[in-house]
């Protein structure tokens, strides 16, 4: 699956593509888990082996844990090829993740990154399976049967999340789909979790008619999926909540108002204009001073506490530009911007604020992170 957060703890296993490999602490417990599962059943089945099922056995976890990261390498080269900055890939309890920078995602980038991990997980089912049908039947032993099991667990691996509910990677096509019929993601991101939620439940449900209360170690596990499907369904309802709180918003309808000005132009005739306009100098909310450097196309907005250091004696010799704190051109946004796309933006590039230009380029205002997060909390 793709997207999350990563985890810090554990072990750095090395470097795919560019891409750090993290183990979490948290793998070992599932390691545990299928030796305890499968090494009474593969003793059952090679007594003569003795101990070494139990080193079988872990050595379906790490073959597990192997598909699981080519399933997590395939999100991050296509994710990397669509232009989204891969952070790294987290090997867990629950399997893994890969995690993404802010990005500007559309529906159709969406939808491939996520559709290409399960597809990984299936096209290794597939050649296993090919060997399986190929090989002679006399080649069956414990190393068969790590290849069944394997082989089998791709398959779940693929299948299972192609299931269209979030957080699972088919709950994100559910989403990519919706957003692109209906043009928000918020939506999408509401449906596919409360696709999500219903598989949590749906699998609940199938606790209780397969009675697998009988089989604590199976039962365990099963709650886990539930429990991990239904807290990320949940989290991604409060994001999509925050979206669609801000998607009906346009750029020029928040932006606060400004002046622009030559970055050569002195700081007191700046002074001048603002007291004029304001009677408030450069405190409260507005007015926020702008300035464009026409050589480089950088973008400045005047800092109050820079301002504010320049001696009254000094302000006419002093240009504004001196006191702006500059940003590249894309430190911008046009005037008919959605929230979503403009609270990503901010985010993607790092920027405190973007000037709001309508389509001539012209200043119509400033859009500051804490103003869309005013919209976010309601107030």
């Amino acid at each position: 699956m793709s997207g999350g957060t990563a985890a810090r703890r554990g072990l750095r296993l090395g470097r795919i593509g560019g891409v750090d490999v993290h183990l979490d602490r948290s793998w070992f417990v599932i390691a545990v888990l299928t030796v305890v599962l499968y090494g009474p059943i593969l003793w059952r089945i090679y007594p003569e082996l003795g101990w070494i099922n139990l080193v079988i056995a872990f050595g379906f976890a790490v073959g597990l844990a192997f598909s699981v990261l080519v399933h997590e390498v395939a999100h991050a080269l296509v994710g990397r090829a669509a232009g989204w900055p891969v952070g790294r890939i987290v090997l867990t309890l629950m399997g893994g993740h890969t995690t993404f920078g802010a990005v500007r995602a559309s529906p159709g980038s969406t939808a491939l990154v996520s559709l290409v991990g399960p597809m990984a997980n299936i096209i290794l089912a597939g050649i296993g399976t090919a060997v399986m049908l190929l090989a002679p039947a006399q080649n069956a032993g414990p190393g068969w049967a790590l290849l069944q099991l394997l082989v089998f667990a791709n398959w779940i691996l693929g299948l299972f999340n192609l299931l269209p509910g979030l957080p699972l990677d088919g709950g994100r096509v559910v989403e990519a789909l919706v957003w692109r019929l209906t043009g928000s993601e918020s939506k999408g991101t509401a449906v596919a979790a409360w696709s999500g939620r219903g598989l949590a439940a749906l699998i609940v449900v199938w606790i209780v008619w397969q009675r697998l209360w009988t089989s604590p170690i199976t039962l365990l596990i099963m709650l886990m999926i539930a429990a991990f499907i239904f807290m990320g369904a949940s989290q991604a309802l409060k994001q999509a909540k925050v979206l669609g709180r801000v998607h009906p918003l346009r750029a020029a309808s928040i932006a606060r108002p400004a002046f622009e000005f030559s970055p050569d132009l002195p700081l007191s005739m700046v002074d001048t204009s603002v007291l004029a306009a304001t009677s408030q100098g450069y405190s409260g909310w507005t007015p926020d001073v702008v300035a464009r450097d026409a050589a480089s196309g950088h973008l400045g907005l005047l800092s109050p506490q820079r301002a504010a250091t320049v001696p009254a004696d000094l302000r006419g010799s002093t240009p504004v530009g001196n006191v702006m704190e500059w940003a590249p051109a894309e430190a911008s946004a046009p005037a008919d911007e959605r929230g979503d796309d403009l609270l990503r933006h901010l985010e993607i590039n790092g920027f405190p604020w973007v000037i709001v230009l309508d389509p001539e380029r012209s200043v119509v205002g400033v859009v500051h992170h804490q103003d869309l997060a005013r919209h976010i909390m309601g107030r």
